[in-house]
């Protein structure tokens, strides 16, 4: 059963100070062999449990911190120490009301000799988040905040009060549900079998109090000692990953994931991505590119599903976190294909997960592979002069360069030396007339700008303007199955397109 502590006796004014020194330390001494038999080990000062709640104390007038104080020193040791809120205060040596933390500590140390420390800067500083982390892991805290700032439902109990511009207001609270992003919360205020009541994070940051970074609380001491909060706190907004432009079979693909971070939280723990590649079979084979009057972006992609879907696993290295978010690279299956990717973070290298994302589907592309823009006209004259952009990147891992000659070897012009040409082509029914060739000599990664002129052909009416890849080795893009650029452009007949 709970016990009350009483006021010790004060010999005279003379010796008041010695005698409260001298009682604190008896009443300390004396607490624990007064509990009942069996209890001596249920409370420890420095190891509060989660699993019990204080009951709700309905504050005297002015006695909103001695109230929530008696709540906090209920729930810190379990309900083997009760001291009403009228004594606390009177053992503060307050008398007027608007009693701070430091007051309470007093009124507790005199009365239990329990060292009661706060926040800031009386012993116990803490910042938000853990404060938070410590009422996730069964502790309990008074919190010094504005009464008005509480969304209109929590200030229900005293609206006059909640109007007032000095609102100054002690509140208890425990039980952080991280997941939910809420606290319980026991007001002082609120009257009859009010039991408490959950208040979203945000709402409880807006009333509470700070100096600094620092906020006005006092709590239970910390279980353990905190570095950071996991992922899965509510205060982490991650948005979904961001890909690299191209999954190359074989190779690896760059990730990223924004973070947003909320309430003075820190960054988070180094995350790994964690995923698995899941085939496609059904997925509709990939088509011609679509076409653009003016500009043609593609990327190479495969043309047929996997004959043998396997699913592979995934993941990256571990990897330092920052106030911005995340990033990593993970290992591309061998085989090309299209791909649902499942993906989400794990904390450190064998942590749990932190968060999921919504599958992404992917076509993984083969190693040789192609990224083009290309510019040109939609109309143009029969024989007239066309001029054509085009870039081209090496999204893939072959390397499109020729060999490095040996010192002995006969020198050779660089179109003689070309493993890798641009080839575009006039495309009509019935007819193909080549355009150009040009070298493309470029290493995995890399982009070549081209501008040329070419002439349109000398037939009118609808012509493709087709551009391939082909390498010694590897032979064409386009006879793989992969995409390459085909635009259309209507060959006007002379005189009929500005000519004169």
């Amino acid at each position: 059963m709970p016990r009350d502590v009483a006021d010790p006796t004060r010999p005279s004014r003379a010796r008041r100070g010695l005698g409260h020194a001298v009682v604190g330390l008896l009443v300390a001494a004396l607490l624990v062999l007064a509990l009942p038999a069996g209890e001596t080990s249920a409370w420890s000062p420095h190891a509060p449990r989660g699993d019990y709640s204080p009951r709700h104390v309905w504050q005297l007038r002015n006695n909103c911190v001695w109230a929530a104080g008696q709540m906090l020193l209920d729930k810190w040791t379990h309900g083997q120490v009760w001291v009403s809120q009228g004594r606390l205060r009177r053992a503060s040596g307050d008398r007027k009301g608007g009693s701070s933390l430091y007051e309470l500590s007093r009124g507790v140390a005199r009365l239990t000799g329990i060292q009661l420390r706060s926040s800031p800067g009386l012993g116990d500083s803490m910042t938000w988040w853990q404060l938070l982390d410590r009422l996730e892991h069964g502790g309990g805290a008074v919190l010094i905040g504005e009464y008005r700032r509480l969304p209109a439902h929590f200030t229900r109990w005293n609206q006059s009060f909640a109007r007032k511009r000095r609102s100054s207001h002690a509140v208890y609270i425990e039980r952080y549900d991280r997941a939910h992003g809420r606290v319980w919360l026991m007001d002082p205020l609120a009257v009859g079998d009010y039991p408490g009541e959950w208040i979203g994070v945000a709402a409880l940051h807006r009333y509470a109090s700070f100096m600094g970074a620092q906020v006005v609380a006092a709590a239970t001491p910390a279980t353990h000692r905190v570095v950071t909060a996991p992922l899965t706190d509510t205060a982490y907004a991650v948005r979904g990953p961001v890909l690299g432009r191209t999954a190359v079979a074989g190779s690896t693909l760059r990730i990223g994931v924004p973070l947003k971070i909320r309430f003075g939280f820190p960054a988070p723990a180094a995350q790994r991505f964690v995923g698995t590649w899941e085939p496609v079979v059904d997925a509709p084979t990939g088509g011609s590119s679509v076409m653009s009057r003016a500009v043609v972006d593609t990327i190479a992609s495969v043309g047929a599903d996997l004959a043998e879907p396997v699913e592979v696993a995934t993941a990256s290295d571990v990897g330092r976190s920052s106030r911005r978010g995340f990033a990593g690279a993970i290992p591309v299956p061998e085989v090309p294909g299209r791909y649902r990717l499942s993906l989400g973070l794990a904390q450190g290298a064998a942590g749990p997960m932190s968060r999921r994302f919504a599958p992404i589907e992917i076509r993984v592309i083969g190693a040789y592979a192609a990224s083009w823009s290309v510019q040109v006209p939609a109309h143009s004259t029969v024989g007239q002069s066309i001029a054509v952009k085009v870039a081209v990147t090496n999204i893939g891992t072959v390397d499109w360069r020729p060999p490095t000659p040996a010192p002995d070897a006969p020198r050779q012009t660089a179109a003689a030396r070309a493993q890798t040409v641009i080839v575009i082509r006039w495309v009509a029914p019935g007819r193909i007339l080549p355009a150009a060739t040009l070298p493309a000599e470029l290493a995995p990664g890399t982009t070549a700008h081209l501008k040329l002129h070419l002439a349109a052909p000398a037939t009118a009416g609808p012509w493709t303007l087709v551009l391939d890849l082909v390498n010694i080795a590897q032979g064409s893009l386009a006879s793989t199955g992969l995409d390459v650029p085909a635009i259309p452009v209507l060959v006007d007949p002379k005189g009929l397109a500005g000519e004169p």
